[in-house]
């Protein structure tokens, strides 16, 4: 089956190797490319162009092979070369008359998707070839870049590690999320309770109680109209008016309200000066971990897709 292509305003015919990868067969030396007499080809001219195949996502390197293919008699003494270069890419040297391989690779392995193809010899329009030569060149797109199991099992192997370190991650940030959560509560419900009982009005009832308390002793002990029941809840009230404590409690000796650091004494002291240094640190821009953990769970599931699509385009190396 063949596909048309676009370079540099004009067309050229790709074959398909099998459903997976395109072969670009580009002409280099040819009676269209060169000027033929007297069944020589001479002036040859290599004119820069460029080549340009659709790509897809991959989850493995890939590499783009240059073949040069050679037939007829193409003896000369010149060595003639051509260069392809693409962005991101080391620059491809291709000796098209020694029917040699070589390969251009994109950066970290990824698509080539243009390339620009120029002559990189100063002897190509000197050279006197013979009618019968013709060199082609043949470019195999974006093949997976391993060449046995070996290979094809480490770059498994190297996206597991990823996922793995991608999972501890999430965790990670789910923890700390789960942690801002339950830390900015508790510290909203211990700074709520301090205020509340330690604000004016319970500070009069605790000084009512304590005025109250010689009261209602005497009630218990000395009102003769007192049933047994009576006398009793009384004696309740009596006892369950010491967990309202003195007004002192609650205050530091200089009279104003004790804060939360007050109240939990000095042990707590360097643990939470601790974090209220973190959380002023954080005052400004504080890490949302909500979001961090939603990010990490989207890279975990990324990081599972590619391996899924990797076991697709390594399945011919895999056992």
């Amino acid at each position: 089956m063949k596909k048309r292509i676009s370079f540099a305003g004009a067309t050229c015919a790709l074959l398909l190797a099998g459903q997976a990868h395109a072969v670009d067969v580009i002409d280099l030396i040819s009676p269209a490319r060169c000027e033929a007499r007297f069944n020589r080809l001479m002036n040859c001219q290599m004119t820069p162009r460029t080549f340009i195949t659709p790509t897809a996502e991959t989850a493995v390197p890939l590499r783009t092979s240059l073949r040069s293919v050679v037939t007829g008699n193409c003896s000369t003494q010149y060595p003639l070369e051509a260069k392809a270069e693409a962005a991101g890419a080391a620059t491809a040297i291709i000796p098209y008359l020694r029917n040699l391989e070589v390969m251009l690779r994109g950066a970290g392995g990824a698509p080539v998707g243009t390339f620009v193809l120029s002559d990189n010899s100063a002897w190509t329009s000197t050279a006197v070839l013979d009618g019968t030569c013709n060199i082609k060149l043949e470019v195999r797109w974006n093949e997976v870049d391993v060449s046995n199991t070996a290979e094809a099992q480490a770059l498994l192997t190297a996206i597991d590690a990823e996922i793995t370190a991608a999972s501890n991650h999430a965790s990670r940030m789910e923890e700390l999320m789960l942690y801002q959560r339950a830390y900015s509560l508790m510290r909203s419900l211990a700074d709520r309770f301090r205020v509340e009982l330690s604000n004016e009005t319970m500070q009069e009832m605790r000084a009512a109680a304590l005025e109250s308390g010689p009261a209602l002793e005497s009630m218990i002990l000395n009102c003769g109209d007192l049933s047994m029941e009576e006398r009793l809840a009384l004696l309740r009230l009596h006892g369950g008016l010491w967990v309202l404590g003195h007004p002192e409690d609650w205050q530091r000796p200089d009279g104003t309200v004790m804060t939360l650091e007050d109240h939990l004494g000095a042990d707590a002291a360097e643990v939470l000066a601790r974090l209220n240094a973190i959380i002023a640190r954080q005052t400004q821009n504080p890490p949302d971990y909500a979001q961090l953990y939603a990010a990490a769970t989207q890279e975990v599931v990324r990081l599972q897709n590619k391996k899924v699509l990797a076991l697709v385009q390594l399945d011919p190396w895999l056992p």
